[in-house]
């Protein structure tokens, strides 16, 4: 009974084992076959094995580098630019209900109260941006300018987080920035008094050896390019003035406007005696006659003239401006045609002498450099594209950009609150805003993605091009995966035979080869992954070895950062790991496949 027993047992573990063997035949033969014990082949699928792993391994860390990159830009771009520029489109011609002109301020003040009150918005303020020439002791660069509104609390907050410590100050206040009071101001600028005060508090002074109250912060960058520090003195010189000397030479010593157009002057006068006419408490007049002294009048408006001239023309054609008329008649109220040829008398009285000599102060002024002094130095990156190298006070700006008489600027910049959906913002709020307001035709609103979207297009390129160049070299391991399948299927020519003649059917015998490949895959792409993080997580370190090496692939000072940024997307991994285990797969799929359809009966004539 023992002995029957015991064989009752061998056979049933006999039978266990032929199960077991049976349902994992070709795993159990793929995994002998990648014995590297056993032949020179299975060496190189261990080097093709590395490479998969190496491969994922820099496509994951490259694409983290220049994914952390992407964000490192995007954040210094949306920290010092504006998310949106509502932009001037159209001349500052406006008026109020009563027919009355507004301002350029007035304007922009108010779209900027309005935008403040859009939701989403977390800031609205002034942008003025021109390029000036600047003078450094004999040394001329072009730089970008950009005004501040010093009365901006917000502004003058985010401005003071770009501050670096011991490089002077970026709150300007009105345009005149000491830690020093006004009596010390005057005596470190007082000869007598000077030796009170150490050489450093007379440097702090806002006013400078050259005598201006004018100051201004500059970008690190242009600090740096040129060893600027606070306390030095820039001359600026404005591009859009150098245009205004020409019309002022041009216009030296020439008649007066109604010297030249005498004739002309006289006719209106007695055309006006004639059509214009008093009517009770109002006076009336032709709309088609006021209409031709109107032409005339915008045409003397369009001279070179004295500014003086100009001025007294636009009087009179905003004297013939009216918003009660009818098809046929304008209506003013009574006095209107005697102020208007009182006017005209003035004009024909002018003193040019004296307008000679207001033009003659404006043109050294615009010829003579603007001399400011540098009171602080703000945080700056190559990598935000616009960043302006010099920040003045709102109204030297205007100045600067030949908009100084009339107060007005080139756009009013926008903060939201989320700049990735400023699209929806803009489309929800600004724009209903704009239309609603009657504002659209004169305001262009421009969001930060079409500012910088070349900047952005190239980053994602230059992304794109890697990506594809470093694929080559998972490209390279998968062939040789390939190769060493199609190797091993030809030596194992004569056992595929003998597979064939036990049973073995073609789904199973490239099961066998294909799960070498999916093994390798596996093993590869979490290999890969594994390496990735491992190196992402010490990327600071190996960045420091290989400084110390006397090579620093990543310097600090060209990149603005300290370390390598990198962000790690877990899709991004998978879609890299799981790329490379179906390339390695299909890679040995195909071999295998070929090895199944092989004749087992001629293979087994050739053992």
């Amino acid at each position: 009974m023992d002995f029957v027993g015991g064989n009752a047992n061998f056979a049933a573990l006999t039978t266990f084992r032929r199960l077991i063997i049976q349902k994992n035949f070709s795993l159990l033969l793929a995994l002998r076959y990648l014995n590297p014990l056993r032949t020179h082949v299975s060496v190189i699928t261990l080097i093709s094995l590395l490479g998969v792993a190496v491969g994922v391994m820099v496509l994951i860390v490259v694409n983290g580098v220049m994914a952390g990159f992407e964000g490192v830009v995007k954040e210094r771009v949306l920290g010092q630019s504006p998310h949106v520029v509502v932009q001037r489109v159209q001349p500052w011609q406006a008026f109020d209900a009563n027919g009355n002109p507004l301002s350029a301020e007035t304007q922009w003040r108010d779209l900027e109260q309005k935008l403040k009150e859009v939701k989403g918005v977390t800031n609205a303020y002034p942008l003025v941006e021109d390029f000036v020439i600047v003078d450094m002791n004999g040394q001329v660069v072009p730089q970008k300018m950009q005004g501040v509104d010093t009365q901006d609390k917000s502004t003058m907050e985010a401005l003071k987080k770009l501050e670096i410590p011991d490089r002077g100050t970026t709150q300007m206040g009105m345009g005149v920035i000491s830690d020093l009071s006004i009596d010390e101001v005057e005596a470190a600028l007082d000869k007598d008094s000077a030796n009170d005060l150490s050489m450093e508090e007379i440097n702090e002074a806002p006013i400078a050896e050259a005598e201006t109250t004018d100051v201004c912060i500059v970008s690190s960058l242009f600090a740096d390019n040129f060893k600027l520090q606070p306390g030095m003195i820039l001359e600026i010189i404005s591009n859009r003035n150098i245009k205004q000397l020409k019309p002022m030479l041009d216009r030296q010593n020439q008649p007066s406007i109604y010297d030249q157009h005498q004739m002309d002057f006289e006719r209106l006068i007695t055309d006006l005696n004639d059509f214009w006419k008093t009517d009770g408490e109002k006076e009336s007049a032709n709309y088609e006659r006021v209409k031709r002294a109107q032409d005339f009048i915008v045409y003397l408006k369009g001279l070179n003239a004295r500014q003086g001239e100009l001025d007294l023309v636009d009087a009179i054609y905003q004297l013939t401006r009216t918003s009660d008329y009818d098809d046929t008649t304008n209506f003013y109220e009574k006095g209107r045609l005697t102020k208007l040829l009182s006017t005209i008398d003035e004009l024909k009285q002018v003193d040019l002498k004296k307008l000679d000599e207001e033009e003659d102060m404006q043109f050294k002024e615009l010829a003579l450099p603007k001399k400011v002094k540098i009171v602080g130095v703000f945080r700056a990156d190559r990598f935000a594209q616009g960043t302006p190298s010099l920040l003045v006070p709102l109204h030297l700006a205007q100045e600067l950009a030949g908009a100084g008489d009339s107060g007005g600027i080139g756009g009013v910049a926008v903060k939201v609150e989320d700049p990735y959906t400023v699209n929806q913002v803009l489309e929800d709020e600004i724009i209903p805003m704009l239309t609603a307001n009657g504002l659209i035709v004169d305001w262009k609103p421009v969001t930060w993605m079409e500012q910088f979207e070349q900047q952005f297009d190239l980053i994602k390129q230059q992304k794109l091009m890697m990506v594809i160049a470093l694929f080559f070299i998972v490209l390279v391991a998968v062939f040789s995966i390939g190769a060493v399948m199609f190797t091993v299927t030809v030596q194992k020519k004569r056992e595929i035979g003998v597979m064939k003649a036990l049973g073995a059917t073609p789904a199973q015998i490239t099961q066998v080869f294909t799960l070498q490949g999916v093994i390798v895959g596996i093993l590869g792409a979490v290999g890969g992954v594994g390496l990735a993080i491992l190196v992402l997580k010490n990327l600071n370190v190996i960045q420091s070895f290989v400084a110390g090496l006397g090579f620093d692939p990543f310097p600090a000072s060209f990149y603005g950062m300290e370390t390598l940024p990198h962000k790690v997307d877990t899709w991004e991994m998978v879609l890299v790991s799981v790329g490379a285990f179906l390339m390695c797969t299909l890679a040995a799929w195909i071999p295998a496949f070929m090895a199944s359809r092989v004749d087992a009966a001629r293979s087994l004539r050739n053992m």
